[in-house]
């Protein structure tokens, strides 16, 4: 919205787009726009203000998801660390006990 003076006199009107055109709507005139005027400059004010925090928290929200990440991150190196020095191994990203090679007793001729 804006204040525009004709023939001396303040008038608001507020500016849309039809048609791809934009065109100006005749809010009101005389002493009543500048209370409108101050109402939407509070509101523009208050929206910033809304604006500027809801950015803050989602700047706070992506830091923390950072941090969660890089921690994941770690845990699984460490988890992969302790699972290699346990005798496991990945087979198609799945965790497998190895084989542990198993002694043949060979049959004692005797006991036959």
């Amino acid at each position: 919205m804006g204040v525009e003076y004709r023939n001396g006199k303040p008038y608001l009107y507020k500016k849309v787009r039809k048609n791809g055109k934009v065109i100006s709507e005749y809010v009101c005139g005389g002493a009543l726009i500048w209370a409108l005027v101050d109402l939407q400059e509070y509101d523009q004010l208050k929206n910033n203000e809304i604006k500027e925090a809801t950015r803050k928290e989602k700047d706070l929200q992506l830091q923390a998801d950072r941090e969660i990440y890089m921690l994941e991150k770690s845990l699984k190196e460490i988890m992969n660390q302790v699972a290699v020095a346990n005798g496991y191994h990945k087979l198609n990203g799945q965790w497998r006990r190895k084989r542990q090679k198993q002694r043949r007793v060979k049959p004692d001729s005797t006991n036959y």
